[in-house]
């Protein structure tokens, strides 16, 4: 049965706080990320650690330059795909983020004390391949994980 009771339309900031509302409802839980996203930052991260073999100081400026354009472009391309696909998937917390970054800074440590004081440049390329093998197997375990709480 109808009532003709007049409906008001809601305020732009209702507006927007419902759809602020619906979009986390859409990301809420885990949500992977695209399969591409994690192996693409292990690239960038053992490219990034195989330019520190014998590299010119001049050069390295241009290495870490390079893989932080990488990176920008990934994201762009990321959330390019992300938007256009409507379902957002939820960012990595801080924490999450330094379960990741932090093993790679150690490792990066290590290799460059081991490289300065031994000259063990060969180290950057087990470096490299481990940096980006957790990368990924971090990615791999999170949309897992991701995949099985959804």
């Amino acid at each position: 049965m109808e009532t003709n009771e007049s409906f008001e339309r809601p305020s732009p900031t209702e507006a927007a706080a419902a759809l602020e509302a619906a979009q986390q409802a859409r990301a809420a839980g885990y949500s992977p990320v695209p399969a591409w996203f994690f192996p693409a930052l292990g690239l960038l991260v053992a490219g990034l650690m195989l330019f520190q073999i014998n590299m010119a100081p001049e050069l390295t400026l241009l290495a870490v330059a390079g893989v932080i354009a990488g990176y920008v472009v990934t994201e762009r391309f990321y959330n390019k795909q992300v938007s256009r696909s409507g379902i957002a998937p939820r960012q990595l917390t801080l924490g999450q983020q330094l379960v990741l970054v932090t093993p790679l800074a150690a490792l990066w440590i290590a290799s460059e004390i081991l490289d300065t004081t031994w000259g063990w440049n060969w180290l950057w390329v087990v470096a490299a391949m481990v940096g980006g093998c957790w990368t990924v197997g971090y990615g791999l375990f999170r949309n897992r994980r991701a995949r099985t709480s959804a």
